[in-house]
């Protein structure tokens, strides 16, 4: 039988039922997928089933020469399939020159084209040279013996695939009827029964059956008589059919109880429909229709008893039917006692054996003492139950004890949608966690999508108040000059940024404004070294530690116009720029790479007076804690934080991220109060809601992946141009780049789609192709 239904609440906070394991689920698809890519494996032809037939059918003496011929194709597939693809797409490559060249002795035109069309451009000295070592290869082996390698992966790879629905026998058989033979009704042939096909008189007939078995059904239930015995019996039978005299279940007087409570509430048909459902379960459908039926007799007859005999009287009239030595049937019984009930039952359990103690004592000595046995009576005990379970239906599921142990600790300025759902009750009691409704899901041989929608934008709260430029002072506004007002995220930060020396921790996601925030906490280092309304430049040193060069060359061209009104110098120092001293004395703002910086301060001498001049450091990306570099920045945020405990100075230190999942750990590396300094908006706050797709590839061979997923880099690009959208594709590796880029070039002409990847030369082209040409990046 199926456990009882409880709500979701009692289920997630009790061991009634047992909580999934999802690392199983996980095991049990990783498994599925191995078996796949192991049959996949067998049947098809693989470079280690090439190497051992070629051990199996030469001689020792041939193998060091064949050795280097399969050498020169692995490294040929490795130059046209590409290094960062791993050893098994190399392989696969590897397998698909074999099969293209093993009968060929030349690179012919339908070659270039097949390897072109499965990798896209690729080197021809690569080609030549697999093609040259499958000759020479081949040249071993007999006409036979090579057919018989490539069939049998072939006869494998297509005999033992089942397809859905294959295995299924449908049955044509057609049963003919004689028009002078009768047709059977219900298996049996009745003589005297006359089959019409006059459609009215076959609608009477099927009228006057049905009417015939309301008729019965209904005086079936007048006979049902409902007296004070009705619900005890109805009970029994229920927990008869239903449990199966299980021990460890509820007692039909409980039972009673508890459905007796329940019809006598104020509650509708509806809602105690569903209450009653969620106790008896699906096997209680019959009793629940009586009980809803005959609601009101029930109660009419039972109230009739007195209150205290009620359920006495019911017993009483039961035991008529059942018999008086009849053994009490149990089901399955789901208690859930408050701690004061628990100690109740403990007192009466202690009191039990108290009193068989005293009699077995009594019995020894042949006397009865009954000043024991009467200090405990169990109706006292049950009114105290019942009294405990009135109290607790107007309590919260979660006691206020629970509550105060695992209180939620509330940070005011993280927006964290991810974390609020992982502290519901749901997923505490291990609930699964699913899409949206909103997603759309598209299947089909090469592939499967599933797009899922932006979220919602975060609704706007009652504190939150848009920052004007207008209402700022004079620094604020020539620095912000052309801006009408700041963001919702600007607004949010504006006063720990601006009228504060906090440290913070800004994690907010890609062009929500975050650099603009950095502007806030530089202006607001500028404003403390202001008299007489002059800026004490040789005060005060600011830092901005970029990830790489070319966005520190970016971040000085936005600070250098921002506070150009304000007669602040901002230069370049990295590896490509670098400054005399004097230049860096006459520099209010650095914008430098983090191996720079750990240079510069690491030195005992030279550099002292500088690092002791910075009073703000920025560290934009800081999620590179996390990668090779981290320990880099690491090294900078610590010997800083040393330096401020050190001299007793203050350095802000100023963190931004777009992605940082654990961000507490972060902020309490960088000394930021969460209460004051961290802020963490979630996807709700883009400024251009992010939709996301997610596309499977799923063949499991290596090389028809990269080439599907070729396909489908191409299909998606040239959908989003063709609606007048950029679009910028991301690789796995830099020598990716010019491959993909490549093979959509290639795409387009073949498809005739080259016209909409052109850009309109206007007047703007020829400079644009001037910067380009002029980049370190594209020589």
């Amino acid at each position: 039988m199926a456990l009882p239904r409880l709500t979701g609440a009692l289920r997630s906070f009790s061991n009634v039922t047992k909580h999934e394991d999802y690392s199983e689920e996980l095991a049990d698809l990783m498994t599925k997928r191995s078996k796949l890519h192991e049959q996949l494996l067998k049947s098809d032809l693989t470079w280690k089933k090439i190497i051992k037939f070629v051990d199996d059918n030469l001689d020792k003496k041939e193998h060091q020469t064949v050795n280097g011929d399969l050498k020169t194709i692995l490294q040929a597939a490795k130059q046209i399939v590409g290094a960062e693809n791993g050893q098994e797409a190399i392989e696969s490559g590897a397998v698909f020159l074999f099969k293209t060249f093993h009968r060929k002795e030349c690179v012919g035109h339908d070659e270039t084209k097949a390897i072109k069309q499965m990798f896209g451009p690729f080197p021809s000295s690569s080609a030549t040279a697999a093609c040259n070592a499958t000759c020479r290869i081949a040249s071993h082996f007999t006409e036979e013996q090579l057919t018989a390698l490539i069939q049998m992966a072939e006869e494998q790879n297509g005999d033992n695939r089942v397809f859905f629905g294959k295995n299924i026998v449908f049955s044509f058989d057609m049963h003919d009827l004689d028009h002078s033979e009768e047709l059977p009704v219900n298996g049996e042939t009745d003589a005297q029964k006359i089959i019409s096909l006059d459609y009215n008189k076959f609608l009477n007939n099927q009228l006057n059956h049905l009417q015939n078995y309301c008729d019965e059904k209904s005086d079936l239930k007048s006979l049902e008589k409902v007296d004070d015995s009705f619900l005890w019996c109805e009970v029994g039978k229920y927990l008869n059919e239903s449990q199966g005299g299980t021990p460890g279940g509820p007692t039909t007087e409980d039972l009673c109880c508890t459905l007796y409570e329940m019809l006598a509430s104020t509650k509708s048909g509806d809602e105690l429909q569903n209450e009653l459902f969620e106790l008896l379960g699906p096997e209680g459908f019959e009793l629940i229709e009586k009980l809803l039926q005959n609601r009101s007799l029930i109660l009419e007859r039972s109230l009739t008893c007195p209150n205290d005999n009620r359920f006495q009287t019911l017993q009483e009239q039961c035991k008529k039917f059942i018999g008086e030595n009849a053994k009490p049937n149990y089901g399955c019984q789901v208690t859930i006692q408050s701690e004061q009930e628990k100690l109740l039952m403990k007192q009466y359990r202690r009191e039990e054996k108290r009193n068989a103690r005293k009699e077995r004592q009594a019995g020894e000595d042949g006397e009865v003492s009954g000043e024991g046995l009467m200090c405990f009576d169990p109706k006292e005990l049950r009114m105290q139950r019942e009294l405990a379970l009135l109290n607790a239906r107007s309590m919260p599921v979660l006691g206020r004890q629970r509550e105060m142990d695992f209180e939620k600790i509330h940070y005011p300025h993280v927006y964290d949608s991810r974390a609020e759902a992982m502290k519901t009750s749901a997923f505490i009691g291990g609930a699964k966690v699913f899409l949206p409704e909103s997603v759309q899901r598209e299947n089909n041989k090469m592939y499967e999508e599933v797009k899922i929608p932006h979220s919602e934008p975060m609704p706007i709260g009652i504190e939150e108040k848009i920052v004007y430029i207008k209402d700022l002072d004079e620094i604020g506004q020539l620095a912000f000059k052309g801006m009408k007002r700041l963001n919702r995220i600007q607004s949010i930060v504006f006063e720990t940024a601006y009228n504060t020396n906090e440290n913070m921790l800004i994690c907010a996601p890609t062009g929500a404004g975050k650099t603009n925030i950095a502007m806030l906490t530089v202006l607001h280092e500028i404003r403390q070294h202001v008299q007489h309304d002059v800026i004490k430049k040789d005060e005060f040193k600011i830092v901005y530690v970029a990830p790489m060069k070319a966005l520190a060359a970016e971040m000085t061209n936005y600070f250098s116009k921002r506070l150009e009104p304000l007669g602040i110098t901002v230069k370049e120092l990295t590896g490509d720029m670098q400054l005399s001293k004097g230049e860096i004395l006459r520099t209010q703002m650095l914008v430098t790479t983090p191996e720079k910086w750990d240079v510069v301060t690491r030195k005992s001498v030279g550099d002292v007076a500088l690092s002791q001049l910075v009073k703000l450091l920025i560290l934009d990306e800081v999620h590179l804690l996390h990668e090779d570099r981290g320990p880099v920045l690491e090294s900078i945020v610590a010997r800083t934080l040393r330096q401020v405990e050190s001299t007793q100075s203050m350095i802000r230190i100023l963190g931004l991220s777009a992605t940082l999942p654990n961000y507490l750990d972060v902020a309490t590396f960088l000394h930021v109060n969460p209460y004051i300094g961290l802020f963490y908006f979630d996807g709700r706050f883009r400024p251009v809601p992010l939709g996301q797709t997610f596309i499977g590839i799923k063949t499991t061979n290596k090389v028809q992946q990269l080439n599907h997923m070729d396909e489908v880099c191409y299909e998606n690009v040239l959908k989003q141009i063709m609606a007048g959208h950029q679009v910028m594709v991301f690789v796995h590796a830099r020598n990716a780049t010019v491959r993909t880029a490549m093979g959509l070039r290639e795409k387009a002409k073949n498809n005739g789609h080259i016209c909409h990847f052109l850009s309109p030369q206007g007047s703007d082209y020829g400079q644009a192709e001037k910067q380009i040409s002029q980049s370190s990046t594209c020589r």
